[in-house]
């Protein structure tokens, strides 16, 4: 009796399993962009609304106060503000390779424009750190002392020693030099390497946040000096 009833137990969670397996698989929230109301079970392809920024100039940089939520790309939009998502930057207090402290809105309530780079020290990740140190030698002549560089090790993994000769080897200058996880990359989206964001504001808005392109970068700059002369 015992196996009989063993046996029917079995039988029983077999088909269970294999009524779970044949269910259809899809999106099955109707908040989503892509819903599906023929499936049954859900399978992690759901994508949901986004905002999207006016872009009234076609920069390619959106307006942080003019947007549409919504599954489609309308036009004259784009999904960056000033490129980036429009929310203000996470405040960190950090370490620097010399030692001396540094808080992240207490040098933007200063009126000062942070431009931060988190990199790996490797001979393939030096032209977007160069192009930073290009830019802010750049405004250092034409605005000294607004626009600053915090060159970071992207996961603090590096000691500071190694990281600030490999800085000096490549010309990567005029810049602070961390290696301390305090500066969170994933504070900003999605982590990329190198990884470039520009903050500026007592707001302490984000103007800029790229991976592996610097493409727009002055065009942020020049744009978090015209809001905070």
């Amino acid at each position: 009796m015992k196996k009989i009833l063993s046996t029917i137990s079995i039988l029983i969670c077999l088909t269970m399993v294999l009524q779970s397996c044949s269910k259809q698989r899809g999106c099955n929230d109707e908040n989503a962009c892509n819903f599906d109301d023929s499936a049954e079970k859900y399978d992690g392809t759901c994508i949901y609304a986004e905002p999207w920024y006016y872009d009234g100039d076609n920069d390619g940089f959106g307006d942080p106060n003019i947007s549409i939520t919504q599954c489609d790309q309308p036009e004259n939009y784009v999904d960056n503000a000033n490129g980036s998502t429009g929310f203000p930057a996470t405040d960190f207090t950090a370490i620097d390779c010399d030692g001396i402290s540094h808080n992240l809105f207490t040098e933007l309530d200063n009126n000062t424009i942070v431009i931060i780079s988190w990199v790996m020290p490797c001979s393939s990740c030096i032209a977007d750190p160069l192009e930073v140190t290009n830019a802010v030698q750049a405004y250092a002549t034409t605005h000294p002392g607004r626009v600053k560089f915090y060159l970071v090790d992207d996961y603090a993994n590096t000691p500071c020693n190694g990281f600030t000769v490999w800085a000096s080897v490549y010309g990567i200058t005029d810049c602070t030099i961390f290696s301390d996880p305090s500066i969170d990359m994933n504070d900003y989206g999605v982590p990329g390497m190198p990884k470039t964001v520009v903050i500026a504001g007592s707001n302490h808005q984000v103007y800029f946040n790229k991976s592996e392109s610097t493409a727009g970068l002055t065009d942020a700059i020049d744009q978090a000096l015209i809001d905070n002369p």
